[in-house]
């Protein structure tokens, strides 16, 4: 991953294990090296998630068996739907703040010292930033999701000199990274004592906000935050400005319309390679309840889908419900609950057939131990047209007159044909 960006996740992990410090952030988010640092230890190989996952280690570290469920959702002991049960989480929340609620039980129950979220810079509006809630106000500063890349994990340079224990909250890379660091450096590992997992079709490039505000041209210097599902769920992406105003980035909702561009034309490298989507080697893992009736209407508006994998996970949302900061129902015997189809064919197929293909070809591709079979021609014709246009995305000077038509007016009409052809699915 050192030598070619293809295969870095940005994760931060090599960051935050390296003992010397030699590795830091670059401009563009991914490591670099001070030689003279560099004691030649290993750990940065060791606990990278970018070049090697292998589920069956993973599975052996988190579950203490060495399964490889060839399934999108993972191991999975009890499934959830709910909501936070504070009115102002749930109200901010992209998902019902069901996040924000299993951090603020963690945190206000005494059970973790601190909370590692993510937030927007309150400096530099347009890119995000990790950081250690350690109070009710600061959890919510970290609330929205943030879908541009942020290296979570170079935090273990700091907590390694804290006391007391953490909460974990990541996306599937970044999991994957400290569950290696778990085997790598339990010590520090210990000091985390439970991982709450992000569903994940793809993270975004960190230059994806401020080339927003730029295509509407909005000054940067007048933004004070930058939300991604900001307003009514499902939300959608605006700059709140300093004098109050609200400018919005594109046209319709977050889940008809920016996020469909979003993820092909500004998808990094290695999230194309990515073939966990659902953080299965959380302890609870979190995706919205886009569950629609007959109708097509949602059935659990601002709510979140809640998938708890180990004991801890059980005992942390059975808490959280018990005490009031999580209002869930157990729906683990219902099968409208799994994981919606195009995510799952997105990461639990499309990304398998790409990496083979790649393979193929001698480019290089993170190397897994597990395969699907079954693809068809539909399929691979499917992956290849994807592969296409996010290789256009690669394009500044293709990319950036692109996105502007499709956020502008004149994209108008493919967010109606997407609302129409939904309309007519659920007839």
């Amino acid at each position: 991953a050192f030598r070619n960006k293809d295969l870095c996740t940005r994760s931060g992990t090599c960051i935050g294990v390296c003992p010397t410090n030699a590795l830091s952030l670059g401009e563009d988010l991914y490591p670099k090296l001070d030689a003279d640092l560099c004691i030649e230890c290993g750990l940065c190989q060791k606990t990278c998630p970018g070049d090697e996952v292998n589920y069956g280690s993973l599975a052996e570290i988190t579950f203490g068996k060495k399964e490889n469920e060839v399934t999108f959702d993972g191991h999975v002991e009890r499934t959830y739907v709910g909501y936070s049960g504070n009115a102002r989480t749930r109200k901010n929340g992209a998902g019902g703040g069901v996040v924000t609620a299993l951090a603020w039980h963690l945190l206000n129950s005494g059970t973790v010292q601190g909370c590692i979220v993510t937030r927007m810079n309150p400096e530099r509006p347009w890119q995000g930033e990790v950081f250690i809630a350690r109070t009710f106000e600061d959890l919510l500063t970290s609330q929205q999701s943030k879908y541009t890349i942020i290296p979570v994990n170079t935090i273990f340079q700091e907590i390694k000199d804290l006391d007391g224990t953490y909460a974990l909250i990541a996306l599937p890379c970044q999991i994957h990274g400290f569950r290696k660091l778990q085997k790598q450096k339990p010590k520090l590992a210990s000091k985390i004592h439970s991982v709450i997992g992000l569903f994940c079709a793809s993270s975004l490039e960190p230059y994806i906000a401020k080339e927003m505000l730029e295509i509407k041209g909005v000054d940067k210097s007048k933004v004070k935050n930058f939300d991604f599902r900001g307003g009514t769920w499902p939300g959608r992406i605006r700059a709140r400005l300093k004098d109050g105003g609200i400018k919005n980035l594109h046209y319709s909702n977050f889940k008809d319309g920016a996020i469909n561009y979003l993820t092909y034309l500004y998808s990094p490298p290695r999230c194309q390679t990515c073939v966990d989507g659902s953080s299965e080697f959380s302890d609870i893992s979190v995706s919205d309840a886009w569950t629609r009736d007959k109708s097509g209407k949602y059935v659990f508006a601002s709510q979140s889908r809640l998938l708890a994998r180990t004991e801890i996970g059980v005992k942390t949302m059975e808490a959280a419900i018990a005490a009031g900061d999580l209002v869930a129902e157990d729906v683990t015997e219902d099968t409208h609950y799994q994981t919606h189809k195009l995510h799952a064919r997105k990461k639990g197929l499309t990304a398998y057939i790409r990496v083979d293909r790649m393979k193929k070809l001698g480019q290089p591709v993170p190397i897994y131990d597990r395969t699907v079979d079954g693809a068809n021609s539909a399929d691979k014709r499917t992956e290849w047209l994807e592969s296409l246009l996010m290789r256009i995305g690669r394009i500044r000077a293709i990319r950036v007159p692109l996105f502007t038509i499709l956020i502008s007016r004149y994209g108008i009409p493919l967010v109606k044909i997407r609302q129409y052809r939904k309309s007519k699915k659920y007839r």
